[in-house]
C-alpha cells in the first residue's frame, strides 16, 4: 500500500472542483434506482453511528470522491480514506482536508490503520474486498471493542445472482463474466462465518429485487420498491439480491 501524505494533494487543490459529483455519485442524485440504493446505504450508516457512544476513528474502503467520509467527517469523526483510484483519492481528499488518504492496490490484503484503532468501518459497495476471504478477520483486527462494519453484500444465491451466472455462461461476453466474478459468495454462508470474528450482525436490509440496471432512471422504480417494502423481501436477506448489514464487534 502507499500512503498519500495530507499535502501531496495541496499543489493541484486549485485544479479539482471538490464539489462536482463523481460519476456515481451524479447516479446516486439524478436516477431514481441510484437515491433508491444510496438513502438504504445511509439509513445503514446512520444506524451505525447511534450504535458508538462517541465519534472515534472512521475508516472507508473503496471511498471514491468521498461523500460518505464527508458525511461522518461533518458529525465529527476522524476518517481514513482509501481506493485504488488516484484521481478518485484526489477529490475525497479536497473535500476533506483533514482526512487521511490512502491509495491502495487491488491486491491488497490488510487495511491501513493499527489494530483496535478504529470504531466505525465502512465497505460500501467493494464487493471484492467484502467478498475477500481476507476481510473479516482484518476488518475485526483493525475495529475496536464494540466498533461497527457497514458493508454491502451481493449475494450468489439470488434470483438476480443465478441470472447472471447463467447469462455470462451462455454468452461468455467479457462484461458478463467480469459480473458474474463478482457473484461469488453466498451471504447466509458467510454471515454465519462472522462470529468466528467476534462479529455480531445487528441490522440487514436485503434490497435490489428488481432487475433494474445500477443507473436506470425507470419510471417504475417507485412502484417497485413499494411494492418491495409491501411483500417483506427487504427481510428476506438469505436470498436477497443485494444486502446491507450492520455488525458490531463483540
Amino acid at each position: 500500500m502507499e500512503t498519500v501524505p495530507t499535502n501531496s494533494f495541496s499543489v493541484q487543490q486549485s485544479s479539482i472542483d471538490d464539489e462536482s459529483p463523481t460519476f456515481w455519485e451524479h447516479i446516486a442524485v439524478t436516477r431514481r434506482w441510484g437515491r433508491y440504493v444510496s438513502e438504504i446505504e445511509r439509513h445503514a450508516i446512520e444506524y451505525a453511528q447511534g450504535l458508538v457512544s462517541a465519534p472515534t476513528r472512521a475508516l472507508e474502503v473503496g471511498c471514491e470522491g468521498g461523500r460518505w467520509s464527508r458525511m461522518l467527517a461533518d458529525k465529527g469523526w476522524q476518517v481514513v480514506c482509501t481506493d485504488v483510484n488516484r484521481d478518485s483519492l484526489r477529490k475525497c481528499q479536497a473535500r476533506i482536508p483533514e482526512a487521511r488518504c490512502v491509495l491502495v492496490q487491488p491486491t491488497d490484503t490488510t487495511l491501513p490503520c493499527d489494530t483496535g484503532a478504529v470504531g466505525l468501518l465502512l465497505c460500501i459497495e467493494v464487493f471484492p474486498v467484502i467478498e475477500g476471504a481476507w476481510f473479516p478477520a482484518e476488518a475485526s483486527r483493525v475495529l475496536s471493542d464494540n466498533g461497527v462494519l457497514v458493508g454491502v453484500f451481493i449475494n450468489k444465491r439470488s434470483l438476480r445472482g443465478a441470472f447472471v451466472h447463467s447469462r455470462a455462461a451462455l454468452q461468455r461476453q467479457e462484461a458478463e463474466e467480469n459480473e458474474h466474478r463478482l457473484y461469488t459468495r453466498s451471504y447466509g454462508e458467510w454471515k454465519q462465518r462472522l462470529p468466528q470474528y467476534s462479529f455480531e450482525v445487528v441490522y440487514e436490509q436485503g434490497f435490489c429485487w428488481f432487475p433494474f440496471p445500477r443507473k436506470s432512471d425507470s419510471p417504475l422504480i417507485p412502484l417497485c420498491t413499494r411494492i418491495e417494502s409491501t411483500l417483506g423481501l427487504q427481510k428476506m436477506t438469505s436470498v436477497s439480491p443485494w444486502i446491507v448489514f450492520v455488525a458490531r464487534k463483540i
